[in-house]
């Protein structure tokens, strides 16, 4: 009964939220886009990435061309509504929460034949917030929050006339806050640090018409310390957070001249969270793995830009995944969904300034768990994310 016990508390520790740094949603557990152009076109631009967004998050060699000498600030906003509902215990409990996604960048030009720029992007108020049932004897939230602002510094280069390639080195700040019942008493702690990751991309032109895109993006991990409070005692707390490796790959066609096509595949290492650890300074029952087990998947999509009228691009993404995190594993501050997701967004570009907006939609599968699978927490999980609206502004530097 003990081992079982532990095994619940240390499961339970794990926390959900939207990593490497980009709103995201419930089901894209590290989120396919960021608030840029990319935003619009759901994140599929490996092979056509000629904006700040998605030279910071999809493909660094994006940083040749257009980018370099472009100033761009982004905000994405969504509505995330998270439900649970155990049969074992009678908890039924839903959370909302608007967390919002940023993305800043500044083209530095071409030096020395190098094309360079920086960036900031992240989430702000990613959570998973479910409310106590003190009816049930469940007195504390299940909360987990995850933030991870990472500043992305660019250098690239035209290699042929077909070829550029690009690299980011990436410093993280992290901070993340977790409240949930367990066996000992109610858990409360939070903890922030720093780390880091780095990311290496190319572009391929055969033609003036047709694209390859390949980026790679490192494992990374963030050093967190903090706070805990445990029932009625005080400790310290210490956190490796490991963030997946993942691989992007995908193609852009321009049909015509008013009319891009892409389509694009990315594998996400999501394994690589489980070699991430929690340590308790006094209680060892806490301590153990961030994660519980997870699977590697792959996220495909299309994309596509039509300029309705000179200077204004109407652009669409879609996007499809599956859950990543397993039945065994899924907690009420921690899981996915398979999911499709539609964005859509108009730009509106002016001698010296683009204006764009940015809206979507993700239909998200709810997830039955039985109790043979998941003694500590079985049941229904459900989430909702209908509702997204984003703006950002773009600035032509030279």
């Amino acid at each position: 009964m003990a081992s079982m016990k532990t095994g619940a508390i240390r499961t339970a520790l794990v926390v959900g939220s939207l990593l490497v740094s980009q709103a995201a949603f419930s089901s894209a557990i590290v989120a396919p886009h960021g608030a840029g152009r990319d935003a619009d076109l759901s994140g599929n631009t490996v092979a056509d990435p000629d904006d700040g967004g998605s030279a910071l998050l999809i493909n660094p060699a994006g940083v040749v061309g257009p980018a370099r000498d472009e100033a761009l600030v982004g905000l994405l906003a969504f509505n995330f509504t998270a439900s649970y509902k155990n049969p074992s215990n009678g908890y039924d409990g839903t959370g909302s929460q608007t967390p919002l996604g940023i993305d800043m960048w500044y083209g530095l030009g071409e030096i020395a034949g190098w094309s360079l720029g920086f960036g900031a992007y992240g989430s702000i108020g990613a959570a998973f917030d479910l409310p106590p049932d003190p009816d049930i004897g469940i007195d504390s939230p299940y909360v987990g929050k995850l933030s991870i602002i990472n500043v992305g510094f660019n250098a690239g280069r035209q290699l042929t006339d077909r070829l550029r390639v690009g690299l980011q080195i990436t410093p993280r700040y992290g901070r993340q806050v977790v409240r949930l019942p367990t066996p000992l008493g109610n858990l409360d702690f939070t903890a922030d640090g720093l780390g880091y990751s780095a990311s290496v991309g190319l572009v391929f032109e055969p033609t003036q018409t047709l694209s390859f895109g390949l980026s790679y993006r490192s494992r990374g991990v963030v050093d967190m310390d903090g706070d805990a409070n445990i029932g009625d005692s005080s400790e310290s707390v210490d956190i490796n957070f490991v963030t997946p490796e993942a691989i992007f790959g995908g193609v852009a066609y321009q049909w015509s001249k008013k009319l891009n096509l892409m389509a694009q595949v990315q594998w996400t290492s999501y394994e690589d969270f489980e070699r991430g650890d929690i340590e308790f300074s006094e209680t060892s029952a806490l301590s153990g793995p961030t994660f519980g087990n997870t699977r590697d998947r792959a996220r495909w999509g299309w994309g596509m830009e039509y300029e309705v009228v000179p200077n204004s691009i109407l652009r669409a993404g879609y996007t499809v995944g599956q859950a990543m995190v397993e039945d065994d594993s899924v907690r009420p501050n921690l899981f996915d969904h398979d999911n499709h997701m539609l964005m859509l967004g108009y730009e509106i570009k002016y001698d010296s300034v683009n204006i764009g907006f940015t809206t979507g939609y993700m239909d998200l599968k709810d997830r039955n768990i039985s109790a043979a699978r998941n003694p500590a927490f079985p049941g229904k999980y459900s989430s909702d994310s209908k509702v997204t609206a984003g703006f950002r502004i773009t600035w032509k530097l030279r």
